[in-house]
């Protein structure tokens, strides 16, 4: 596809996401604040005082709001996975806002209005209508989430390696080897292949991240490699001026040895292969556990969430048949709880071992 088809396609999607945004976000919010109104204010509790032509005035226009913010979250849910597609955060925003709405919506409307309207049907569709929102907005942040891992991944494991700046391509030989999952630093393609004999950790086979020198930072092998290549290209390395040889020597310290490290090519790379390791083993680990753990941690929330149901009865003086409502849905309720609670699980683990091995570089 051409670049001017690919610009048409990412400026309709924009223009798209751009409506979605605005109509969505009005829709929802005049649609949740109207039914919002009619839960708690006059209108819902003094339905039966009605006549009939007000009765049928205001279910229409319960059921306008109600479709209104069906379909209003959904443009808007869909216009913010357009708009922010890259943003790593849509995800997780998503998936705590849904899990809210759709965990908590029923329990929490029943506490405020302290069950007055649980009898009413127009009250249980309109809390559902707002439990669906929540299912909305969980769904695809559940998903995004999970994007958002294994684009991470890919991006970790896919960087191409670059050489460092003050080589020039020509003096870098490529090894034509199939790379180890964990190299030393002179198996490396980045290692410089005409420094590594003056090299100490070549020498002592030991990495060059151990020793804190090596042939890309060690002023010593760099000079003796030049020389080298001197030798090599038929002129006189010991002819031309001397001052860089006069130069006194600069002991640099372990914390500024350190520093080096870090815009090192050859470390950078190391830190790579480590992420590639950890990674798998880490996420496998994680899942793992859970699933050990998975029936224990069941049982818990299972439990978690029908105290809440029966704290939540017990401030809507709603005392009969308490069990037998939680226990209808329960089942369902916890094991949608899980699966979110594994996916923000895997999310953190990746996004811990991630920050340990960029960030805090262990």
């Amino acid at each position: 596809m051409s670049n001017d088809g690919r610009r048409q396609i990412t400026g309709l999607l924009d223009m798209v996401a751009n409506i979605g945004l605005r109509l969505g976000a009005v829709a929802t919010g005049l649609a949740l604040a109207y039914l919002l109104y009619v839960i708690f204010g006059p209108k819902l509790a003094g339905i039966k005082n009605l006549n009939a032509e007000e009765k049928y005035a205001l279910l229409q226009s319960i059921g306008w709001a109600r479709t209104m913010l069906r379909y209003g979250s959904i443009a808007f849910v869909l216009g913010l996975c357009i708009r922010f597609f890259q943003e790593e955060t849509i995800g997780l925003v998503l998936t705590l806002v849904g899990a809210g709405l759709y965990f908590l919506s029923p329990s929490g409307f029943s506490s405020l209005t302290l069950g007055s309207l649980k009898q009413s049907e127009h009250y249980l569709g309109i809390v559902n209508d707002i439990a669906t929102v929540g299912l909305i907005c969980l769904v695809p942040g559940v998903l995004l989430l999970v994007r958002d891992v294994i684009m991470r991944i890919i991006k970790r494991f896919t960087a191409p390696i670059e050489p460092p700046k003050s080589e020039s391509e020509s003096e870098i030989t490529r090894k034509v080897h199939k790379p180890k999952p964990y190299e030393m630093c002179w198996d490396m393609a980045v290692c410089n292949e005409r420094s590594r004999r003056f090299c100490q950790p070549w020498k002592k086979r030991k990495p060059c991240w151990q020793l804190k020198s090596g042939c890309l930072c060690d002023q010593d092998v760099i000079r003796q490699a030049l020389m080298e290549r001197d030798r090599a290209m038929g002129g006189d390395p010991n002819a031309g001026p001397k001052v860089a040889d006069n130069r006194p020597k600069v002991v640099l310290s372990a914390k500024q040895k350190r520093e080096r490290c870090k815009s090192c090519t050859i470390w950078i790379e190391h830190q790579r292969q480590k992420f590639r390791i950890v990674t798998p083993i880490g996420l496998v680990a994680v899942g793992a556990a859970f699933a050990y753990f998975y029936r224990q941690l069941y049982d818990v929330l299972y439990k978690l969430l029908g105290n809440m149901d029966r704290f939540m009865s017990f401030l809507t003086y709603r005392q009969e048949g308490t069990d037998a409502s939680f226990a209808a849905q329960g089942h369902t309720v916890t094991t949608l709880a899980m699966i979110c609670i594994g996916v923000v699980l895997l999310s953190f683990a990746f996004r811990a071992i991630e920050y340990m091995i960029f960030e805090l570089e262990i």
